[in-house]
């Protein structure tokens, strides 16, 4: 058996996975709210982002995982911000 088969690592790998589809459908719904919210906040004649309320989201990543937090927050606002009307 190698390393790699061992049953211990094997169901680790599946926690993780399963961890994984999570955090996908996550993101996947908060794409969909932060758009929403985007268009609605074009429907009242304000601006598709609000750099104040992103600001405050980059601390709370930064707060509780550091540096790569902000990273990773940069990361998930840009996906939710995304182009207007694609899927993708």
């Amino acid at each position: 058996m190698s390393v790699e088969s061992t049953p211990s690592i094997v169901a680790r790998r599946a926690e993780i996975d399963a961890l994984d589809e999570e955090i996908i459908s996550l993101l996947e719904q908060r794409v969909t709210l932060s758009r929403q919210i985007q268009q609605l906040r074009m429907s009242v004649g304000g601006s598709r982002l609000a750099a104040a309320r992103e600001q405050r989201i980059v601390q709370r990543y930064a707060d509780r995982l550091g540096e790569r937090g902000t990273q990773l927050a940069g990361f998930v606002l840009e996906l939710s911000r995304g182009s207007m009307g694609s899927g993708r």
